[in-house]
Protein backbone atom coordinates (compact mmCIF):
# COMPACT_ATOMS: atom_id res chain seq x y z
CA UNK A 1 0.00 0.00 0.00
CA UNK A 2 1.32 3.18 -0.66
CA UNK A 3 0.62 6.27 1.09
CA UNK A 4 0.84 9.77 0.18
CA UNK A 5 3.77 11.91 1.62
CA UNK A 6 2.20 14.36 4.29
CA UNK A 7 3.31 17.86 3.74
CA UNK A 8 5.64 19.92 6.22
CA UNK A 9 2.61 20.93 8.57
CA UNK A 10 3.81 25.01 7.99
CA UNK A 11 2.90 24.48 4.20
CA UNK A 12 -0.53 25.54 4.69
CA UNK A 13 0.95 28.00 6.89
CA UNK A 14 3.41 29.40 3.98
CA UNK A 15 -0.31 29.07 1.56
CA UNK A 16 -1.88 31.50 3.46
CA UNK A 17 0.31 33.51 3.88
CA UNK A 18 1.00 34.31 0.29
CA UNK A 19 -3.14 34.54 -0.82
CA UNK A 20 -3.35 37.02 2.63
CA UNK A 21 -0.40 39.09 1.06
CA UNK A 22 -2.48 39.51 -2.35
CA UNK A 23 -5.31 40.74 -0.03
CA UNK A 24 -3.24 42.96 1.41
CA UNK A 25 -1.86 44.56 -2.01
CA UNK A 26 -5.53 44.92 -2.97
CA UNK A 27 -6.16 46.80 0.25
CA UNK A 28 -3.08 48.94 -0.52
CA UNK A 29 -4.30 49.91 -4.61
CA UNK A 30 -7.83 51.14 -2.82
CA UNK A 31 -6.24 53.05 -0.01
CA UNK A 32 -3.99 54.60 -2.89
CA UNK A 33 -7.19 55.70 -4.41
CA UNK A 34 -6.26 53.02 -7.80
CA UNK A 35 -8.84 50.94 -7.62
CA UNK A 36 -11.84 54.16 -7.09
CA UNK A 37 -10.69 54.99 -10.55
CA UNK A 38 -11.03 51.09 -11.47
CA UNK A 39 -14.11 50.72 -9.78
CA UNK A 40 -15.57 53.78 -11.38
CA UNK A 41 -16.45 52.86 -14.47
CA UNK A 42 -19.00 50.53 -14.66
CA UNK A 43 -17.41 48.43 -17.65
CA UNK A 44 -14.28 48.05 -15.77
CA UNK A 45 -15.95 47.03 -12.42
CA UNK A 46 -17.71 44.45 -14.08
CA UNK A 47 -14.69 42.51 -16.08
CA UNK A 48 -13.34 43.36 -12.33
CA UNK A 49 -15.42 41.44 -10.44
CA UNK A 50 -16.00 38.00 -13.03
CA UNK A 51 -11.81 37.94 -12.96
CA UNK A 52 -11.52 38.56 -8.84
CA UNK A 53 -14.61 35.63 -9.17
CA UNK A 54 -13.15 33.25 -10.82
CA UNK A 55 -9.76 33.78 -8.90
CA UNK A 56 -11.53 33.65 -5.33
CA UNK A 57 -12.74 30.02 -6.54
CA UNK A 58 -9.87 28.57 -8.33
CA UNK A 59 -7.44 29.77 -5.00
CA UNK A 60 -10.11 28.61 -2.56
CA UNK A 61 -10.60 24.74 -4.22
CA UNK A 62 -6.58 24.69 -4.36
CA UNK A 63 -6.18 25.68 -0.68
CA UNK A 64 -9.03 23.13 -0.14
CA UNK A 65 -6.87 20.59 -2.11
CA UNK A 66 -8.90 20.03 -5.05
CA UNK A 67 -8.28 20.26 -8.33
CA UNK A 68 -8.48 23.62 -10.16
CA UNK A 69 -7.36 22.87 -13.14
CA UNK A 70 -5.25 26.19 -13.00
CA UNK A 71 -3.93 26.41 -16.23
CA UNK A 72 -7.27 26.65 -17.65
CA UNK A 73 -8.79 29.35 -15.48
CA UNK A 74 -5.59 31.32 -15.66
CA UNK A 75 -6.23 31.40 -19.05
CA UNK A 76 -9.27 32.35 -18.83
CA UNK A 77 -8.79 35.35 -17.36
CA UNK A 78 -5.59 36.18 -19.98
CA UNK A 79 -8.38 36.18 -22.22
CA UNK A 80 -10.92 37.69 -20.11
CA UNK A 81 -8.26 40.78 -20.17
CA UNK A 82 -7.56 40.87 -23.34
CA UNK A 83 -11.01 40.79 -24.29
CA UNK A 84 -11.74 44.17 -22.68
CA UNK A 85 -8.34 45.55 -24.26
CA UNK A 86 -9.55 44.93 -27.60
CA UNK A 87 -13.33 46.14 -26.49
CA UNK A 88 -11.68 49.21 -24.92
CA UNK A 89 -9.70 50.46 -28.00
CA UNK A 90 -12.67 49.62 -30.02
CA UNK A 91 -14.88 52.05 -28.19
CA UNK A 92 -12.65 54.72 -27.73
CA UNK A 93 -11.83 54.41 -31.55
CA UNK A 94 -15.57 54.21 -32.38
CA UNK A 95 -16.05 57.55 -30.04
CA UNK A 96 -13.97 59.13 -31.81
CA UNK A 97 -15.50 62.64 -33.43
CA UNK A 98 -13.57 63.31 -35.86
CA UNK A 99 -15.12 66.32 -36.81
CA UNK A 100 -13.87 67.33 -33.19
CA UNK A 101 -10.50 67.00 -33.80
CA UNK A 102 -10.14 69.81 -36.31
CA UNK A 103 -11.45 72.23 -33.56
CA UNK A 104 -9.17 73.30 -30.80
CA UNK A 105 -11.56 74.20 -28.15
CA UNK A 106 -13.09 70.61 -28.17
CA UNK A 107 -10.22 69.22 -29.07
CA UNK A 108 -9.13 68.96 -25.35
CA UNK A 109 -12.19 67.40 -24.20
CA UNK A 110 -12.35 64.79 -27.10
CA UNK A 111 -8.62 63.68 -26.03
CA UNK A 112 -10.00 63.15 -22.41
CA UNK A 113 -12.24 60.88 -23.80
CA UNK A 114 -10.39 59.35 -25.80
CA UNK A 115 -7.99 58.32 -23.08
CA UNK A 116 -10.46 57.54 -21.12
CA UNK A 117 -11.81 54.45 -22.62
CA UNK A 118 -8.54 53.72 -23.29
CA UNK A 119 -7.76 53.33 -19.60
CA UNK A 120 -10.42 50.68 -19.38
CA UNK A 121 -8.51 49.08 -22.36
CA UNK A 122 -5.72 48.94 -19.90
CA UNK A 123 -7.21 48.02 -16.68
CA UNK A 124 -8.95 44.95 -17.99
CA UNK A 125 -5.57 43.55 -19.12
CA UNK A 126 -3.48 44.41 -16.28
CA UNK A 127 -6.16 42.85 -14.04
CA UNK A 128 -6.41 39.67 -15.99
CA UNK A 129 -2.96 39.35 -16.25
CA UNK A 130 -2.81 39.97 -12.76
CA UNK A 131 -5.02 37.36 -11.79
CA UNK A 132 -3.30 34.73 -14.03
CA UNK A 133 -0.01 35.31 -12.55
CA UNK A 134 -1.60 35.26 -9.37
CA UNK A 135 -2.89 31.57 -10.25
CA UNK A 136 0.19 30.16 -11.67
CA UNK A 137 2.45 31.68 -8.98
CA UNK A 138 0.01 29.77 -6.48
CA UNK A 139 0.42 26.70 -8.66
CA UNK A 140 4.20 26.55 -8.81
CA UNK A 141 4.29 27.25 -4.83
CA UNK A 142 1.76 24.67 -3.99
CA UNK A 143 3.93 22.31 -6.50
CA UNK A 144 7.35 23.18 -4.63
CA UNK A 145 5.33 22.38 -0.96
CA UNK A 146 3.42 19.41 -1.48
CA UNK A 147 5.08 17.95 -4.92
CA UNK A 148 3.99 17.02 -8.21
CA UNK A 149 0.93 15.36 -8.19
CA UNK A 150 0.09 14.02 -11.51
CA UNK A 151 -3.31 11.33 -13.02
CA UNK A 152 -0.95 8.58 -12.96
CA UNK A 153 0.48 8.85 -9.54
CA UNK A 154 -2.99 9.17 -8.12
CA UNK A 155 -4.26 5.59 -10.19
CA UNK A 156 -1.07 4.11 -9.73
CA UNK A 157 -2.05 5.15 -5.42
CA UNK A 158 -5.52 3.55 -6.34
CA UNK A 159 -4.36 0.66 -7.65
CA UNK A 160 -2.24 -0.10 -4.85
CA UNK A 161 -4.63 -0.02 -1.96
CA UNK A 162 -6.51 -2.48 -3.84
CA UNK A 163 -3.59 -5.17 -3.75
Amino acid sequence: MVTPKSPAPWAKLIELALLFSLVALLVTLYTQGYLDRILGNVLTLWFFCIILAILLLVESFAFAGRDADDHFWSWLTTGLGMLGTVLGFSMALAGLEVDALHDPTTLSAEIGRFLKTVSFAIDTTMIGLSAAMTMEAMNKVRKMLYGQRTAGSDTHAVASERD
